[in-house]
């Protein structure tokens, strides 16, 4: 999510607005975005419902949290205004994502 920051003018610019969707608690979710300042709304999916409405559960792999049945693919999705799906990117490497430049090239693309 951090990477996310250095885009903020661009983000800003487009009028872009970052909602991130993970595993974590709301308690470590509201600890994380005062700690590291983050200007995005996040949002917990601890049983992978929106998860798995999106088809992004990991199926290989496990290594999150004892309890969680399974973790997410790191994804980015740019969506338009008039909710269009424009753009969807997933790291090769699940355990590794795309740096803040493939986003923004594709913000240039579509915006």
């Amino acid at each position: 999510m951090r990477r996310w920051e250095e885009l903020r003018s661009d983000f800003d610019r487009h009028d872009v607005h970052v909602v991130t969707v993970c595993t974590d608690s709301p308690k470590q979710i509201q600890k994380g975005h005062r700690q590291h300042r983050l200007g995005a709304v996040m949002l917990s999916d601890r049983d992978l419902t929106v998860t798995d409405a999106f088809g992004l559960r990991n199926l290989g792999f496990h290594s999150g949290p004892f309890g969680l049945e399974g973790l997410p693919v790191p994804t980015s999705i740019l969506i338009g205004g008039d909710g269009k799906v424009l753009w969807v990117d997933q790291a090769e490497n699940y355990q590794r994502r795309n740096g803040p430049e493939v986003l923004q090239a594709a913000l240039h693309r579509y915006l």
